[in-house]
C-alpha cells in the first residue's frame, strides 16, 4: 500500500532524517562566519577595535537569523565575565565617512553546504571595525570567561549557544560581539552560523 505524505509530514521527515538546519544548508541559505585561524581578541564595545561584526545591508531583502555561535580558544590569559551581542541601528548598506559604521574589514563567509554556491547578503567583519558611536548593549549571551591563563591544566569546556528563530538581524543593522570586561590577552575562533531568509 502506498502512502502519500503531506508537505508538513514531508517537512517533519525531513527534520527527523537529516537534521534541523538541513534545508536551509541544502538551499545554500545557511552561512558560516569565522574569525581567523590564529584568533582575535574579545573587547568591550567601543569605537574601535575588532569586534565580529555580522552586519545586514540596508536593501538586502532578507533578514539574518542566527543559528549558532562558537569560540574556540587559542591563547592567552582570560579574564572573568561574560560575552554579549551588541547593536548597531541605521546602520545602512556599506561604510561610510558620515555613517554609523565607518570602516569594516570584510571576509567572505562560506556556504554551509561544504564547497557549495554563496548567495549571501550579508556582511561579516570579524576583525577591525571602526564605528561613530560604540555598539549598544543588547543582550547577553550564555557564555562567561573563568580567570586562567595558557600555562594552567583545565578540562576542555564548551563555549557555544544556539539559538532558535530568537536572534533576527533586521536589515540596516549589524550585530556585534563583545566583552563585558577586558580579556586580557585570550585569542579566540569565532564562528557564526546563520541563515539568510528572504522577505
Amino acid at each position: 500500500m502506498e502512502v502519500t505524505l503531506s508537505k508538513v509530514d514531508r517537512d517533519l521527515l525531513t527534520l527527523s532524517l537529516y537534521g534541523k538546519h538541513y534545508a536551509a544548508a541544502k538551499r545554500n541559505r545557511l552561512y558560516v562566519a569565522t574569525s581567523a585561524t590564529a584568533g582575535i581578541a574579545l573587547i568591550v564595545s567601543a569605537t574601535g577595535g575588532g569586534h565580529p561584526t555580522l552586519w545586514n545591508p540596508l536593501g538586502s531583502g532578507r533578514l539574518l537569523s542566527v543559528k549558532k555561535l562558537a569560540l574556540a580558544y587559542v591563547s592567552g590569559n582570560n579574564a572573568p565575565g561574560s560575552l554579549a551581542w551588541n547593536l548597531t541601528e541605521n546602520a545602512g548598506a556599506q561604510v561610510a565617512t558620515a555613517g554609523a559604521i565607518l570602516t569594516a574589514t570584510k571576509v567572505a563567509v562560506v556556504s554551509a553546504l561544504a564547497g557549495g554556491p554563496v548567495d549571501s547578503k550579508a556582511i561579516w567583519s570579524p576583525t577591525t571595525n571602526t564605528f561613530t558611536a560604540a555598539p549598544a548593549y543588547y543582550r547577553p549571551t550564555n557564555l562567561s570567561l573563568f580567570t586562567g591563563v595558557s600555562a594552567t591544566a583545565v578540562a576542555p569546556f564548551p563555549l557555544h549557544e544556539d539559538y532558535d528563530g530568537d536572534l533576527l538581524v533586521e536589515e540596516g543593522t549589524a550585530l556585534s560581539l563583545v566583552s563585558q570586561q577586558t580579556t586580557t590577552t585570550s585569542l579566540f575562533r569565532v564562528m557564526v552560523l546563520f541563515e539568510e531568509i528572504d522577505k
